[in-house]
């Protein structure tokens, strides 16, 4: 939680520094706002928006001086100076506060001023930014379209209640009202509609284009877990719901669109504010210049203490060695109260624990341990089953006579897998060593038309082999293919003890 909060903060020290950048050249049209992807800017008089509403003079009367307290505020706080400080940097630990920038302000203001705007003299939706999905497992019967319904009254009411009484952050408001439109689009289609979402999330591995054949089914196994969802999203009303509801459909989307689902449950397409475009009333002032450079110390600054907090070094502060540090920092001695439940084990470079199979032995044999259980890859977990000693001992250890593994994109090119034993690691290692140094010699020539990917490929192919040398392994394939009828029934066991 507190290094999301630090690369949020760093997120929004970046966007004020590029705000301010585009403020000292006057470029004030690059600036959309999350959120406003889903609205366009032409009137809309026949929106059912104002029938599920139905405000009365009074009400109106209140909304519009809301929208005026929002605009006055932004007035206000584009004079506002930069602020200079920055949270602590000096502890993984210590709970932080997020960096509230002028912008966040300001755009805060903008869409509880755009939804007030909205609900008073609605727009049209930009249908495209809209998923409406089609077939006979997703449409809707008469008693999903009532329940529909009434979810379509209570999240209504929410949001009449964070109109009345203020106490609502903007993309709360701004959730339900797109959560309004979803599910009235859905009731009047008889099929579930949803917004789509800006597809940014974290990758760490390569989008891979998957065939026909595991696209057939994928799609039947999204289908049923479709039916799984829905049955529990109509079974009740409330947030956690919702959130699971949507992040199902959002991973669906990005499953169709080859992209990545993002955290949270903020529907995030950016456009335009179509009621105004508050970034024109910035006017250049002497200060600009000054402010962009401030806002770019800020960041550097703060980019530069995180980066050293959450540093890697092989030896010294790797996966292993944290896991240690953050026992012995939390549990002092070990210890959940008084009751011990494990030895601590050093993080110190001294000890070897930052060698994985070192720690591994070391926590086996820890007093603490009671029980133990070995979890195989993939791979080596289908192998054990195979009967024939041939095909089991030596086939499925060379790449090309495989049949549990199958080349994909995500891997580079190798020949042998080394996990199952130790004693030829280094022998093996070797020939992949060779194949990897091979393939990256042949990627220097093939360069100029694969854009160097041959290369690429090689000299992850050498840098994953070198370890075998020295009876290391860090290998062990990419399955991106596989069904859910293909994972092993022993993935799915849970033991309590």
């Amino acid at each position: 939680m507190i290094q999301e909060t630090h690369i949020q903060n760093q997120k929004n020290l970046e966007e004020e520094w590029i705000i301010a950048e585009n403020r000292n050249k006057n470029d004030l049209t690059s600036l959309p706002m999350s959120g406003f992807g889903y609205f366009t800017n032409i009137s809309d008089p026949n929106s059912p928006i104002q029938k599920l509403f139905s405000f009365s003079q009074k009400e109106k009367e209140v909304l519009r001086n809301s929208i005026l307290s929002s605009q006055e505020f932004k007035k206000r706080y584009q004079l506002t100076k930069v602020d200079n400080s920055l949270p602590n940097t000096d502890s993984p630990y210590r709970l932080i506060h997020s960096i509230q920038t002028k912008r966040n302000q300001i755009i805060a203001a903008e869409k509880k001023s755009f939804i007030r705007n909205f609900l008073l003299n609605p727009v049209l939706i930009y249908e495209d930014s809209f998923m409406s999905l089609n077939g006979p497992e997703f449409q809707l019967n008469e008693e999903e379209i009532k329940i529909w319904k009434r979810h379509l009254v209570r999240l209504v009411q929410d949001l009449r209640f964070c109109l009345t009484n203020n106490e609502c952050n903007d993309w709360e408001e701004m959730t339900f009202l797109l959560r309004i439109l979803y599910i009235q689009k859905s009731i009047e289609s008889k099929t579930v509609v949803f917004p789509k979402k800006q597809l940014n999330g974290f990758q760490y591995l390569p989008i891979v284009p998957l065939p026909d054949s595991v696209m057939s089914v994928k799609q039947k196994e999204y289908a049923e877990l479709f039916r799984q969802q829905k049955k529990k999203f109509v079974s009740d009303y409330g947030p956690t719901h919702f959130y699971n509801w949507e992040s199902f459909l959002v991973r669906y989307q990005s499953f169709l669109e080859s992209g990545v689902a993002p955290d949270g449950v903020e529907f995030n397409l950016v456009g335009y504010n179509p009621y105004e475009k508050f970034l024109n009333e910035f006017e250049k002032s002497d200060e600009t210049e000054t402010e962009s450079k401030i806002q770019q110390t800020n960041y550097e600054t703060y980019t530069e203490k995180i980066q050293d907090l959450y540093s890697y070094h092989l030896t010294h502060q790797n996966c292993t060695t944290e896991l240690f540090r953050y026992l012995n920092e939390m549990f002092p001695g070990g210890k959940i109260g008084n009751e011990i439940f494990w030895d601590p084990l050093s993080s110190q470079v001294i000890s070897f624990n930052f060698i994985p199979s070192v720690a591994a032995w070391k926590l086996e044999t820890n007093s603490g341990t009671k029980q133990k259980k070995r979890y195989l890859s993939y791979r080596n977990l289908k192998r054990m089953k195979i009967e024939g000693f041939t095909e089991k001992h030596f086939k499925e250890k060379f790449v090309p006579s495989s049949k549990i593994y199958k080349t994909n994109p995500i891997d580079h090119p190798f020949l042998f897998f080394t996990e199952e034993t130790v004693w030829n690691r280094p022998i093996l290692g070797l020939a992949n060593t060779v194949f990897g140094i091979g393939y990256t010699s042949m990627g220097i020539f093939t360069s100029p038309l694969d854009k160097g990917y041959r290369f690429s490929k090689g000299t992850e192919s050498v840098f994953y082999s070198l370890p075998e040398l020295v009876f290391f392994n860090i290998r062990k394939g990419h399955f991106p293919f596989i069904s859910a009828e293909e994972i092993p029934k022993e993935y799915y066991i849970k033991e309590s003890l």
